[in-house]
């Protein structure tokens, strides 16, 4: 049975399900009434409406099923979703999707099913229509026409849901708006009464203490300080207050510089209010500069500040709008700490990363770019990722770039020249979207997995191989045997398979210790691998047993007898191993295979081991063959 894979948009499409409020609701009489002609039309057992949730399908309408739900993974409507057209299924228990699927091989006994998808207004599949029997069967155009028509109505009730849902989530939201609006124009009224009530309170003193002087500077939030060409407060209003600690009463007629100047800046203050006084012009008049100022209990802080002169009752003024940006600094030094702390982390962690634009252009590498390929951050940042990459590497890489700007997360594996020679390097590749969930680019990041591969490498090769001679193991010679019969069979080519077994090797063994046991079959596998071609196969089963795979034989009894003697002479011309003189031999069993039979490798094996036995009987050191025919 295949279990329905998961849609590439399975996030935004049950997104969409759960947005119509749908799921477990009571039956609708629209839809049954549908399901009902349906039935009637095509006249099947059964016609569903479903809903395909995470973990379940669910039917909204239903005629001939009792149950209201089944799990998703043995629906056939799970398959029917990824796919735009009607998924048909004329013969389930023929199907291999399906053969084995509990909903065909029980109840409701599924032969039949035809489902088409049905569409949120967005275009996510949602479930389908579908007809379900118990007998083989057959949609012609027509039908399949009729089936699509029935299944785009269900839709328009769909939308009818979507669309009522939508409009309540509007109507709730224009509530809230009038109400949060309702509440600001309430807040503001009662903030204008009591500006209203402190204007009326004091427009008699305000008008002669300040003809020029608005309400709205006691209510600014930020600080309004106003001096004369002594550089006397003239003005000081209530936010000044609370920046600067001094009350109105404290700070009127006193030097601006002994009440808000950091003590090492009041000479500068004092040299450009004289040449105000002189020229007419302050130096900042009008430009919003960030300066120091400190508080009455002298803590220092910084502020943004806007100058501007005025003449009032033929004197010179100089306004002044300080904004306390303590929390705007503290943000600003958080965020390049915060740069700084990221940047760190990313040049130190053993891997590399890298930001790169939907133009495949490098916007961010970190320092591992230049740690494992020399390349600097400045000199790769800008430059197309074609130009960077050397080409072997960009052609694989190309295929997943695509699949990353199409909003899919990607990872591969690519062997890369570094400075250290070449290593395999594991890529992720991650979208990248801004808030509009528009994609902007994507993340890189590059692991270094050689020392894995490597382990790999070596684990399967210590798997395939044996530990003692480095020949192949038994499981790598099945491998290879089965392989080389079935190039035969392909080929018409014979082959043969040489089992060999060292004479007297269990006393020899014995004799001398297993150590040199060991290097007696050392010396062993060295011969055969010499002895036989490169296109041939030396393999060791176990113990003292060895095997040859020879192929594309032309006379095959002919040329297998000439390498198993060639063996038998390099076997016998083995003197002495580690100073300790020997006397070495083998029986060889031999079986051929022509191609023409059936034949399995375990049937090969152990004629060649019987042929084997037939050289030990006949007065080893020698070889024999199985039969006469291929067995």
């Amino acid at each position: 049975m295949h279990k329905p894979r998961l849609p590439a948009n399975e996030h935004d499409r049950l997104a969409a399900l759960q947005r119509l409020g749908v799921l477990d609701t009571p039956p609708a009489a629209e839809l049954d009434r549908l399901t009902r002609l349906a039935q009637r039309v095509f006249k099947v057992k059964t016609v569903l409406v479903t809903l395909v949730d995470a973990k379940r399908q669910w039917f909204k309408s239903r005629v001939g099923l009792d149950v209201s739900e089944t799990a998703r993974d043995i629906s056939f409507c799970g398959h029917a979703i990824l796919q735009p057209q009607a998924l048909l299924v004329a013969d389930a228990r023929q199907d291999p999707r399906f053969a084995d699927n509990p909903l065909v091989t029980a109840a409701p006994h599924i032969v039949f099913y035809a489902g088409q998808p049905i569409f949120s207004h967005a275009g996510h599949a949602l479930g389908t229509l579908c007809l379900i029997d118990d007998q083989p069967r057959q949609l012609d155009d027509g039908e399949l026409q009729t089936l699509q028509d029935l299944a785009r109505m269900v839709e328009q009730y769909l939308w009818g849901l979507e669309a009522a849902h939508d409009l309540q989530q509007l109507q709730a939201e224009l509530e809230q708006r009038v109400q949060q609006r309702t509440q600001e124009l309430e807040t503001t009224l009662a903030r204008l009464h009591q500006e209203i009530a402190q204007r009326n309170a004091y427009e008699s003193a305000l008008l002669a203490e300040k003809e020029h002087f608005h309400a709205t500077l006691e209510n600014t939030t930020d600080a309004f300080i106003e001096i004369d060409e002594q550089g006397l407060v003239v003005g000081w209003n209530r936010a000044a207050e609370t920046t600067f600690g001094w009350t109105r009463e404290e700070a009127g007629g006193q030097l601006l510089a002994e009440l808000i100047i950091p003590p090492p800046l009041r000479a500068a203050h004092h040299a450009g209010l004289c040449r105000f006084v002189r020229t007419g012009q302050p130096r900042m008049l009008g430009q919003r500069v960030e300066v120091s100022a400190c508080r009455k209990d002298g803590s220092t802080f910084p502020i943004e500040l806007t100058l501007s002169a005025i003449h009032s009752q033929g004197r010179m003024l100089i306004n002044a709008f300080l904004h306390d940006i303590s929390q705007r600094k503290a943000d600003e030094a958080e965020i390049l700490d915060s740069r700084a702390r990221i940047k760190m982390i990313t040049d130190n962690v053993p891997a590399i990363i890298a930001y790169i634009d939907t133009g495949l252009h490098y916007r961010f590498v970190n320092l591992g770019y230049e740690k494992w390929f020399g390349w600097k951050a400045e000199t790769i940042t800008g430059s197309k990722v074609a130009d960077v990459l050397d080409a072997a590497v960009y052609a694989v890489a190309c295929p997943h770039f695509d699949k990353v700007l199409r909003g899919e997360q990607s990872e591969y594996e690519v062997l890369m020249p570094s400075l250290h020679g070449k290593i395999w390097v594991q890529i992720t590749l991650i979208p990248h979207y801004n808030p509009q969930r528009q994609q902007q680019g994507f993340y890189v990041l590059g692991v270094d997995i050689t020392e894995r591969k490597q382990l790999q490498d070596q684990l399967q090769f210590e798997a395939y191989h044996d530990s003692l001679t480095g020949l192949p193991n038994r499981r790598a010679l099945m491998q290879s045997l089965r392989e080389a019969m079935a190039r035969s069979r392909r080929s018409g080519n014979s082959m043969a398979l040489l089992f060999l077994d060292l004479d007297g090797f269990k006393a020899l063994n014995d004799s001398h210790g297993h150590d040199f046991g060991d290097m007696a079959l050392q010396r062993f596998a060295r011969e055969l691998r010499g002895a036989v071609r490169e296109t041939d196969s030396a393999a060791r089963l176990a113990g003292d047993e060895f095997t040859v795979i020879l192929e594309n034989l032309v006379q095959p009894q002919q040329d297998s007898a000439l390498v198993a003697g060639k063996l038998l002479q390099q076997i016998a011309a083995i003197h002495s191993i580690a100073g300790v003189a020997v006397t070495l031999s083998s029986s060889i069993g031999i079986a051929l295979y022509d191609g023409r039979h059936d034949s399995s490798a375990n049937t090969l094996l152990n004629a060649a081991d019987k042929a084997m036995y037939q050289a030990k009987r006949a007065g080893k050191n020698g070889f024999a063959f199985y039969g006469d025919t291929t067995p």
